[in-house]
């Protein structure tokens, strides 16, 4: 399935309406509660998925993955994911700051335009790939995801 994906990138001109995505873990609210307000202040539409690991105990929510949602392979079951992947999103964000497969998956399969992450390895899903050696604090990897945004925001304006 995500070898006969077939896409071109195309860097986002953030502007009123424009629909961002967010993949994260529960460790890393407050960097999701940091982008949530910058776009927002921005006009765009916020769309954020918690992926949850085996050791947290996560409220039930429409836009979340625990455990419970995969399948005995680690495949995120398709009632659970279908919706975010086929949001046509301007924008992905990933924060996961521990990869896994379901992570992989989703940003993988996601329909968003322009996909921007952080990944030790050159064989990522991304777009842009960030890569913030060992400073592992997802503040910062968001803080650089806008600072980078904007540069290319900036650079294709001209």
């Amino acid at each position: 399935m995500i070898a006969k994906q077939q896409r071109t990138p195309i860097i986002p001109k953030l502007s009123l309406h424009s629909k961002v995505g967010v993949i994260w873990q529960p460790s890393e609210k407050p960097a999701v509660k940091y982008l949530r307000n910058y776009f927002n202040q921005h006009g765009a539409i916020f769309r954020d998925y918690c992926i949850f690991d085996s050791d947290s105990n996560p409220a039930t929510e429409a836009n979340s993955l625990t455990i419970n949602d995969l399948n005995w392979w680690g495949i995120p079951k398709p009632e659970k994911v279908s919706d975010f992947i086929e949001m046509k999103l301007d924008l992905l964000l990933c924060l996961a700051s521990e990869k896994n497969y379901a992570v992989d998956y989703i940003t993988a399969l996601s329909h968003a335009k322009f996909k921007i992450g952080s990944s030790e390895t050159d064989n990522s899903y991304f777009d842009l790939n960030i890569k913030i050696g060992q400073n592992k604090d997802t503040m910062f990897l968001a803080q650089q995801q806008i600072f980078y945004l904007a540069q290319l925001n900036n650079t294709t304006d001209s």
